[in-house]
């Protein structure tokens, strides 16, 4: 099995623990993937959600780091594509998180990801 593979345009497959490298995570959802690329000096995170399942979803993806959350505006997702977006904010080395919050109120969040 070839090694996931992340970039902007994110994972398209994720190993079971959510490691892809320090700066990398993933976690599979029923409807497909959700990963966060972290970018060096811990300034920005890229949130990608490369769906795999028939239908639609109205979801929003973000960022968790020390406890402080950012949030794109609903996407309207259909399959497969990826859905991604980039946030930058002050640089830390603080552990974040990529997450993805449907319409209806259920929360999916990656493995923390480490900047540095």
């Amino acid at each position: 099995m070839a090694a996931p593979s992340a970039s902007a345009a994110g994972a398209t497959s994720c190993p079971r623990d959510g490691y892809i490298t320090h700066a990398d995570r993933c976690t599979t959802l029923s409807g497909g993937i959700l990963s966060i690329s972290t970018g060096s000096p811990g300034d920005h995170v890229n949130v990608n959600y490369y769906r795999t399942s028939s239908g639609s979803l109205s979801a929003k993806l973000g960022y968790e780091r020390s406890g402080t959350s950012g949030y794109s505006a609903f996407i309207n997702m259909s399959t497969p594509l990826h859905y991604n977006r980039s946030f930058t904010y002050s640089s830390s080395c603080a552990a974040v998180y990529g997450k993805l919050l449907t319409s209806g109120g259920t929360l999916y969040v990656t493995p923390a990801a480490d900047p540095c």
